[in-house]
């Protein structure tokens, strides 16, 4: 335990968070998969507060045994603890109620920010150590093996083994459903289902599960960047942090475009900044219903990067508490790195199926589902049904996806083409309007085909019915 002096100095120097510590502790109060987490990623000295050092040693201990995590059994435990390591606290029935503040769902952020200052002061603590200890002239022998052993101590708290004991199997499963069943009853929603009733509607296109791997494949030109931004500003709306990877455009062109589908006005009108009182308004609007959802859509401009550069910040992000998924754009701009320029070369498809492994690799360890495109041969651009076996280096990408989706559009002919009340929507020569989404790989569902309107001047995908 930490003394009052140190702690009082660590309150000077800003490395506390006492907010952060409570919330979770409540969250570990009121979900034992939540308190199981973060019994296995935090240790007690993470916590700056004595009583709260023996909450958390409380609940651990409770996490061991078979009686219910409640108030009367936490305080049982922390008088134990108390007694047994004659510490001069008290926690009581209402100070354990007490700890009730915190939003579950941020309880990720929370407990890295625990984690993160308890780190820092251990460090700051060791740094003081080694001064004093230097200034005595020790044998360096004697005194590395004892720094050794403090640095050890700090070192992070790391996950457990992968291997899951069969008879633990049916109580993780047990907690999990548990845990589904208890948010759909306070109406909280972590589906990572799609922005359009035509994809939702009867789980035509099923919600996209942590760890799994969503591809859209099209050729260049045909909207595939629309359909992932969409997609990712649904999943913030929903209260998702979303980490939106972008490998060609600036933050700035996706913002203009951002703005344009949000808004309803066109590129030339944000570019020049000319609107009309109507626009203007427009906007106003727009950014006022962003700012609902906003701050969890964030954005990772990648150009130039390898797979594993993109996937070590990524797991950054995870680890901060700020990615609960990924929209991937797109698979094909990423660059090789020195190891797979030397063991690829120019074998293009087969440095992307490493690149795609990775990315899967990612996903199922950070436990987060990531949507991503990729180019389509050129044999998608004659229009008719398409399959995945029209994806560049299909088998190499769309094995390792559980949801392949292939979007095409038809070269209008002559004539051009209307919607149903005889206004042109396409002239001849252009590509239509009306793109198809077909279902080629679904895990958990039904392959088949539906279609959609493109709405090219505002970088929006819509429901068909009623456009034509």
């Amino acid at each position: 335990m930490t003394t009052t002096t140190t702690n009082t100095q660590h309150e000077l120097l800003g490395l506390t968070n006492h907010d952060a510590e409570i919330a979770v502790l409540t969250a570990m109060r009121l979900d034992t998969s939540i308190a199981i987490d973060m019994a296995q990623k935090l240790q007690v000295t993470d916590f700056i507060d004595p009583r709260r050092q023996v909450v958390f040693e409380a609940i651990r201990n409770l996490l061991r045994g078979v009686e219910a995590i409640d108030t009367a059994a936490i305080v049982a435990e922390c008088v134990s603890i108390v007694r047994e390591r004659k510490l001069k606290v008290l926690i009581d029935a209402l100070y354990v109620d007490g700890l009730d503040k915190g939003d579950l769902r941020r309880v990720a952020m929370y407990s890295n920010t625990v984690q993160r200052l308890g780190w820092l002061r251990g460090m700051g603590d060791f740094t003081f150590w080694m001064a004093q200890q230097l200034q005595t002239r020790p044998d360096p022998d004697e005194l590395f093996t004892a720094a050794q052993e403090r640095l050890q101590l700090l070192s992070p708290k790391v996950a457990q083994s992968n291997f899951v004991y069969g008879w633990d199997t049916l109580k993780t499963h047990k907690d999990v459903i548990r845990k589904r069943v208890a948010e759909r009853a306070e109406g909280i929603v972590t589906r990572f289902d799609w922005p359009w009733f035509s994809w939702n509607n009867n789980g035509r296109v099923r919600p996209l599960r942590r760890g799994m791997v969503g591809i859209l494949a099209a050729p260049d030109g045909q909207g595939k960047t629309t359909y992932l931004e969409q997609i990712a500003e649904h999943w913030a709306s929903c209260g998702h942090h979303v980490v939106y990877v972008h490998l060609e455009d600036s933050l700035e062109y996706k913002l203009d475009r951002r703005l344009c589908r949000r808004a309803m006005v066109t590129m030339d009108k944000v570019e020049s900044g000319d609107f009309d009182a109507t626009e203007q308004q427009k906007v106003d609007d727009a950014y006022q219903d962003m700012a609902l959802w906003a701050d969890h859509l964030h954005y990772y401009h990648a150009a130039g990067e390898s797979m594993m550069v993109i996937v070590r910040e990524l797991e950054a992000r995870v680890t901060e508490g700020v990615c609960d998924a990924v929209i991937f754009d797109y698979l094909d701009k990423v660059q090789a790195d020195r190891g797979q320029a030397k063991l690829f070369g120019d074998q293009t498809w087969e440095r992307q199926a490493n690149d795609m492994e990775t990315l899967k690799t990612f996903a199922e360890k950070s436990n987060v589902p990531v949507f991503t495109a990729t180019q389509g041969n050129k044999s998608m651009q004659g229009g008719g049904t398409q399959t995945r076996q029209a994806i560049q280096g299909s088998g190499q990408k769309s094995q390792k996806a559980q949801l392949v989706l292939i979007l095409t559009r038809d070269l209008v002919g002559d004539g051009g083409q209307r919607d149903r009340d005889g206004n042109v929507i396409a002239e001849a020569g252009e590509y239509s309007p009306i793109a198809k989404i077909r279902i080629d790989k679904q895990n958990i569902g039904k392959t088949g085909e539906l279609q959609q309107y493109l709405v090219g001047k505002y970088f929006s995908a819509q429901d068909l019915k009623g456009k034509v």
